[in-house]
């Protein structure tokens, strides 16, 4: 487990952050539990709104936890991955289980555990790019992080076989390699 004290800062869109106002534990860990996921979800039972997919997806491996005031306010899950893309196997590193504490969304919190996700990707020289799926009504959070659309079909692998991804995919290129163009299959088995 790794652990950073730093500060939230407020931002205005059309000027740099100001000074620190809250100060946040950033954490990385092995271990999510359902009382965590809880915690941060405020009990709702579907904070995500995917459950309409019916989409099965295997465990994410680390952890990035956001804590202000001793409690869990963000979580970000990672996943190491190959998939194919038009035919050739791509290294990325997949994003699930994003969530935010309801009353504390809007104050910059997915941000800084996104960035702590992407920076933990490149010191572990793990992967060239960083792969979520996302429901639509999330894309424009998501384009606002440096976040593109994956223009391509994307086949995953669940339990009743190969099904075209229904929500959109996002990727994020952490070096200066381009998203390659062509048909993307995630072969994950999630059970």
């Amino acid at each position: 487990m790794s652990s950073v004290i730093g500060y939230r800062m407020q931002t205005n869109r059309n000027v740099e952050p100001s000074s620190p106002i809250e100060p946040f534990e950033l954490r990385i860990v092995d271990s999510y539990t359902a009382e965590d996921r809880n915690e941060v979800a405020g009990m709702e039972e579907d904070p995500s709104q995917t459950r309409v997919y019916q989409l099965q997806w295997r465990p994410t491996e680390r952890h990035i936890l956001v804590f202000q005031r001793g409690k869990r306010v963000c979580h970000v899950g990672l996943v190491h991955q190959t998939i194919e893309v038009h035919g050739n196997p791509i290294v990325v590193a997949g994003i699930g289980g994003v969530l935010t504490r309801p009353e504390c969304r809007g104050h910059g919190y997915c941000r800084i555990a996104m960035e702590a996700a992407e920076a933990f990707v490149l010191s572990q020289r793990s992967a060239s790019f960083i792969l979520l799926f996302c429901r639509p009504a999330m894309q424009s959070l998501y384009e606002h992080l440096g976040w593109t659309n994956v223009s391509s079909p994307v086949w995953i692998e669940q339990a009743q076989g190969d099904v075209v991804l229904s929500i959109p995919a996002m990727v994020k290129c952490l070096v200066a390699e381009n998203w390659p163009e062509g048909l993307v299959r995630l072969r994950s088995r999630p059970w």
